[in-house]
């Protein structure tokens, strides 16, 4: 509890720290209600499926919309406004890199006509999520390779978490999860490797494919949190400072989120500007990485458990 505890004491300094939160929660409070109001996303996103082009373009504009937005607020609030400009390259590869995370799919189920019909959705969303890791590895990657003498260069990498720590963060959430996976709504997405039939009975694909399936799902996590809580944060804040770089993360994880439900997009931003502070105290990125792993296997298995054991 203590590294959560002194993680938000880092932020939390002064009265200007606190207004700058507000203001940014505030901001990301009228995108989130707009959102969800008139379903902006979810509804751009059902009607560009399949025109992969118009998709791509959609999510570019919708990204980098909300960066021109918050980083010059962020910035600006942290008298760190010439820092804006300097930035640009760097925050248009974060736009361009959750472009394609957002828009990129593969859904020519001809790809797997070898597999058996109970493989093909997870053989398709296996390979999406490799696609994905591809997606949000690429730029840490160069950052890695080419800042050889920066001191941000290993993106919160190269040290190691306080396993206690994050074992106990884990542990709270838990019986969250337990009680949630009670909820239809929680069932009619997880288990994520089911396929699914229009009774609500579930297609188990082989063991195989399970285990392949929850691999990448996990790598997924884990590319996810080094780009967010490492690459949005760490070179960022080399300029311009951790309080900015962080919610400017935060805003962006949430607007990551705004085609699933509303109160799971609206926790994002919360859980992201969390993550960031520790990844940033810590100087590492596994807290993140090992609790969104956990978090995610665990509502697996429970849902899981449910359909098995205690639905009838």
């Amino acid at each position: 509890m203590s590294l959560l505890k002194e993680s938000l004491k880092d932020f939390f300094q002064t009265k200007k720290d606190w207004i700058s939160f507000g203001g940014v929660f505030f901001l990301f409070l009228i995108f989130w209600s707009y959102n969800y109001s008139f379903r902006f996303a979810p509804l751009f996103t059902q009607a560009l499926k399949d025109n992969q082009i118009g998709l791509s373009l959609f999510y570019f504009l919708f990204f980098a919309a909300g960066a021109m937005v918050i980083y010059p607020i962020v910035l600006a609030f942290y008298g760190k406004l010439n820092e804006f400009k300097p930035s640009i390259p760097l925050i248009l590869g974060y736009v361009v890199v959750l472009a394609i995370v957002c828009s990129a799919r593969i859904r020519d189920s001809e790809l797997f006509r070898w597999a058996g019909s109970s493989s093909v959705e997870i053989a398709m969303l296996t390979l999406n999520y490799v696609g994905t890791i591809l997606a949000y590895t690429a730029l840490p990657l160069a950052w890695i390779l080419l800042r050889k003498n920066s001191p941000d260069r290993f993106l919160g990498l190269s040290r190691s978490p306080k396993f206690g720590e994050v074992l106990f963060l884990l542990g709270l959430m838990l019986p969250v999860i337990a009680i949630a996976s009670f909820s239809l709504s929680f069932l009619s997405v997880y288990p994520r490797f089911a396929g699914r039939l229009s009774d609500g009975y579930l297609i188990y694909p082989p063991a195989l494919w399970i285990i392949l399936f929850e691999i990448s799902y996990a790598a997924d996590f884990a590319v996810l949190e080094t780009f967010f809580r490492g690459f949005m944060v760490f070179p960022l804040a080399s300029r311009a400072g951790s309080k900015p770089a962080v919610l400017g993360m935060a805003f962006m994880y949430g607007l990551l989120h705004f085609t699933k439900p509303s109160f799971e997009a609206l926790g994002s931003f919360f859980g992201g500007f969390i993550l960031g502070m520790i990844s940033y105290r810590t100087k590492s990125v596994y807290a993140g990485i090992l609790i969104h792993i956990g978090v995610a296997l665990a509502m697996e298995l429970a849902a899981t458990l449910q359909f098995l054991y205690f639905m009838e």
